[in-house]
């Protein structure tokens, strides 16, 4: 009987059992997922990669594969890490005949996942995951990860890439958003304040998950608190501060991401001493002096890069990020840019936090 490409893939990568169907999971809109079911064994979380995301799928993969077998050696607790199923071929992969990349992991039992951020029990939690994951990944063997996405978070070649596209003004469009090219220009320096410091020596390049918001941490279903972190796509080399800034920027705003309504977009200073502590307590200690004193502008940094990157894609005709109506890239922009400023006048009071 034929199958179905997540059923096939599911015949390839299942550890024992006879599949018997597949269903859609989660609303991710990058990866194509699935819950795999079988008779006779567990059922499996099944992933088809988005190879025009990540043109590199098998380095992507030798990154998970490095991961999840240290996670393993680090952490016996299965329900804390994830555990990758490898094919009946060995590999930590399939491909189907279209050359797709499929994978699977170990579904995590009596678990959930939370999209938003309701208040500090919440930003606590999912930080220290965070930070545990960081802190269990200090040991890593083998030497760096592949950079499978470079200048990720370089900001100061994202601005390079911003101004290119100010220039070639390719959809025309920079006339009517240039209030908020204006607003990128003036605070440049926002772009070196992280990037100064790696360049300089003064904090550390460790295993970063680079993608740190609250959906990609499973809390226990009975005590509500994370347990492990998940969407392992984007594990690369990097700074901390990264990966604090993203979920600060995720986090300390009640409002989501594309806000039109600016008047809510705010700093819950609560949340943030929340995630600051959750970080040091997953961590370890291992935050160095630093890394410490610039968590209060890691937030900023994260959300005027990625306010730069939207308003880029506006500039080039919404050709990365997908877009729900017009002007969306325009308004994500100016929710991350006020963002940005917003962090930035109570950075002083934040540092109390840190």
């Amino acid at each position: 009987m034929s199958l179905h490409p997540p059923g096939e893939a599911a015949e390839h990568l299942a550890l024992h059992g006879r599949f018997t169907r597949a269903s859609r999971m989660g609303a991710g809109h990058i990866n194509d997922t699935f819950l795999a079911e079988f008779e006779g064994a567990e059922p499996l979380v099944l992933q088809r990669v988005n190879s025009a995301v990540f043109p590199d799928p098998e380095g992507v993969m030798a990154n998970i594969e490095r991961v999840t077998d240290h996670l393993a050696r680090r952490c016996p607790d299965e329900r804390r890490a994830l555990r990758l199923v490898r094919a009946k071929d060995g590999r930590a992969f399939w491909r189907d005949a279209a050359g797709e990349l499929w994978r699977a992991y170990r579904c995590v039992e009596g678990t959930l996942v939370k999209d938003v951020v309701g208040g500090p029990w919440e930003a606590y939690e999912a930080a220290r995951a965070f930070g545990a994951f960081q802190y269990l990944m200090s040991d890593l063997p083998g030497g760096p990860l592949e950079e499978t996405l470079p200048g990720f978070h370089d900001t100061p070649g994202r601005l390079k890439a911003f101004e290119a596209s100010v220039r070639e003004d390719r959809a025309g469009r920079a006339a009517a958003a240039k209030a908020e090219i204006d607003a990128v220009f003036s605070r440049r320096a926002w772009a070196e304040r992280l990037a100064a410091a790696a360049r300089a020596g003064l904090v550390p390049v460790r295993v970063t998950h680079n993608d740190t918001k609250i959906n990609n941490v499973l809390f226990d279903a009975a005590s509500g608190k994370g347990l492990c972190v998940i969407d392992l796509d984007t594990v690369m080399p990097g700074l901390m501060l990264y990966d604090f800034g993203d979920f600060v920027r995720t986090a300390v705003s009640p409002a989501p991401e594309d806000e039109a309504d600016l008047s809510r977009v705010q700093v819950r200073t609560e949340v943030f001493e929340a995630l600051a502590q959750g970080w040091r307590d997953g961590s370890g200690g291992m935050i160095s002096e630093e890394e410490r004193a610039l968590l209060p502008s890691a937030g900023r940094v994260i959300a005027y890069e990625l306010g730069m990157r939207f308003l880029k894609d506006h500039l080039d005709g919404d050709r990365y990020f997908r877009v729900h109506r017009p002007n969306h890239n325009l308004e994500r922009a100016r929710c991350q840019l006020r963002l940005a400023s917003e962090i930035f006048s109570r950075e002083a009071e934040l540092a109390l936090y840190c």
